[in-house]
């Protein structure tokens, strides 16, 4: 039988996001930035942030 290397390249991200930076990137107020930071530090995991994040504003046509 042949031996197959069949592994995929993966290069991950990182695990730690600036908080910062992701309300800025999402439109989050100050007020709501404090709050994460307070909440979480000034990094935590993408997951943590979107879970305490507040609802997005819908998008109206």
């Amino acid at each position: 039988m042949k031996d197959m290397n069949n592994r995929q390249v993966r290069v991950p991200g990182p695990w730690e996001h600036d908080i910062a930076e992701h309300c800025r990137k999402f439109g989050i107020g100050p007020a709501e930035e404090k709050k994460l930071k307070k909440l979480l530090g000034s990094h935590a995991p993408l997951h943590e942030i979107q879970a305490n994040q507040p609802p997005r504003q819908p998008k109206w046509r």
